[in-house]
């Protein structure tokens, strides 16, 4: 089962780790764990588009989700650097999802 980091881009924060995101990781892709991500924490709908990683280099709205290897530890602060820069640094950038409010 993939293991995905999934980074805010406007923030540069993790906000989840699918490692124990309403249970355990799942054989999904990068777009599907984003959408589960965002059915637990929004209200509003909104529109995806799964692109390649470079995209989130232009500052659009979405999700930079990252291919996590099974030995890296849970991520326990999201919005600490340090602890983002080492997790980001494990990982292999999977894809970029950018989202838009309907």
């Amino acid at each position: 089962m993939p293991r995905y980091l999934i980074l805010d881009n406007v923030t540069g924060a993790i906000v989840a780790d699918t490692l124990d995101l309403d249970g355990p990781p799942r054989e999904e892709s990068p777009l599907e764990a984003v959408k589960r991500y965002d059915a637990l924490t929004l209200e509003d709908e909104r529109s995806y588009a799964e692109e390649h990683p470079s995209a989130a280099l232009n500052n659009v709205l979405g999700y930079i989700v990252y291919l996590a290897p099974d030995d890296l530890p849970k991520v326990k602060d999201g919005t600490d650097k340090d602890a983002v820069d080492a997790a980001v640094d494990a990982c292999d950038p999977a894809a970029f999802v950018e989202v838009r409010e309907l």
